[in-house]
């Protein structure tokens, strides 16, 4: 394993809201509700993070926590109103799962959205879940972890003598999903399902011949869940560029027993072959790893084997463990910062000049006022990058940047700043 420096700063996490999950799962998991249980501000956050999909009528909603709530017997009246609100959402939707999403405002105020939720299952005949997805120790990512734990309540037992099966856990597109399964078939790897599954009504079963890895590096509540279950949890890399997508199956096939063709070697080579324009803008470029949204590690890797150099890299949450297999790739002697505090981690970066900062949109503005290129991390969350196919998407998603600026400076466009009125900004 990789040498590694961590430094745990302890700030305030500068990213979105655990809510920001429900963007991508309440369209991945059909046929599904998600119901915010929290304040004016969840439901400000919503509507302006995701408020061009309000004209087609999102499966989601939020029951607003008043003031006049707190003074209330507050489980009783949760219960009462819950109760009339999914009674409401079942008339008009007719959901097969309902997901009662905790928040800060809900934990603060002990509202017991777990006891609610088992007792409108009984009602409503079908699952209502409690899903925790409070945004006061998580980033924005995280929040499917609480939602796939909520899911795995409900997954059944594996039969008695089932066979050895391969359990994806993760939310991907669609496209990408298919793409997984399509490879995993042609390795001759059994597998069980995905969890989310993209029919709710369908989870797959989990027990001791469930062989679980997850396509995502942000899920360790809900792998750990798994092995509590009796599940086997594989450490893979995060199957991001194609050096970690051939290692990701290579594992996979280790596991059951199974010599890893020379495909895999042939399919990376050509991945890499069809990277070759982005990986010629990056190399030698000096890159700051700054993101919000858990994906550092993986992306940080793929940059190093680009021929890139890391300057400074952080994450919002490390789990050592969890992270171990993206760990253990990543160049002896890197200091990883954890929690990073903000403003000392912007000094940084601007006294470093990176040739390209991969940062949260809070940072974006900032660096890019001082001539410091950036990329939006939130673009890794809602793009398909993972696997073979899709290295070149995400090749090009970091090489844009760098590209654009160097065009700019080719025609005359771009002017840079003066490095007195730069070094005193």
């Amino acid at each position: 394993m990789a040498s590694l420096n961590v430094i745990r700063e302890a700030s305030c996490a500068e990213g979105f809201c655990s809510l920001g999950c429900i963007a991508w799962l309440y369209r991945k998991i059909r046929g599904s509700f998600f119901l915010i249980v929290g304040s004016h501000t969840c439901q400000y956050f919503m509507q302006s993070a995701l408020s061009v999909m309000i004209f087609s009528e999102p499966r989601f909603a939020t029951a607003i926590i008043e003031e006049s709530d707190l003074a209330a017997k507050t489980a009783d009246f949760a219960h009462l109103e819950l109760d009339r609100i999914v009674g409401d959402i079942v008339r008009e939707y007719d959901p097969t799962i309902v997901f009662l999403v905790g928040t800060c405002p809900a934990e603060i105020i002990k509202v017991d959205l777990q006891n609610i939720g088992e007792m409108l299952t009984q009602k409503y005949a079908r699952p209502v879940m409690f899903a925790p997805v409070s945004g006061l120790e998580h980033t924005f990512t995280q929040g499917e972890d609480g939602v796939l734990q909520a899911l795995l309540a409900i997954s059944p037992e594996e039969a008695p003598g089932a066979p050895r099966e391969l359990l994806l856990v993760g939310a991907v597109g669609d496209l990408v999903e298919d793409e997984i399964l399509e490879q995993l078939a042609e390795l001759g790897i059994p597998v069980r399902g995905v969890l989310p599954a993209r029919d709710p009504r369908r989870l797959p079963a989990i027990g001791p011949n469930t062989v679980a890895v997850a396509l995502q590096p942000y899920l360790s509540m809900t792998l750990n869940a798994l092995k509590r279950r009796g599940a086997e949890v594989l450490s893979c890399r995060t199957p991001l560029g194609p050096a970690a997508t051939r290692q990701f199956y290579e594992t996979i096939c280790r596991a059951f027993g199974k010599e890893p063709p020379a495909d895999l070697a042939t399919l990376e080579a050509e991945a890499w072959e069809r990277i070759g324009p982005e990986r010629e803008i990056l190399i030698g470029k000096r890159i700051a790893v700054v993101g919000d949204n858990l994906l550092e590690l993986p992306i940080a890797n793929l940059l190093c084997e680009m021929g890139a150099e890391i300057v400074e890299l952080s994450t919002p949450y490390f789990n050592r463990k969890a992270m171990a297999a993206d760990v253990a790739c990543l160049p002896e002697g890197l200091t990883l910062y954890e929690k990073p505090d903000v403003i000392a981690q912007a000094e940084r970066v601007i006294a470093l000049k990176p040739d390209l900062t991969i940062c949260g949109l809070g940072l974006a503005n900032p660096f890019e006022s001082r001539g410091l290129p950036t990329k939006w991390s939130i673009e890794f969350t809602f793009t398909p990058i993972h696997g073979f196919k899709h290295a070149k998407d995400l090749a090009e998603i970091i090489a844009r940047p760098v590209r654009r600026g160097r065009l700019m400076a080719q025609r005359g466009w771009y002017v840079d700043r003066p490095a007195a009125a730069r070094a005193t900004s």
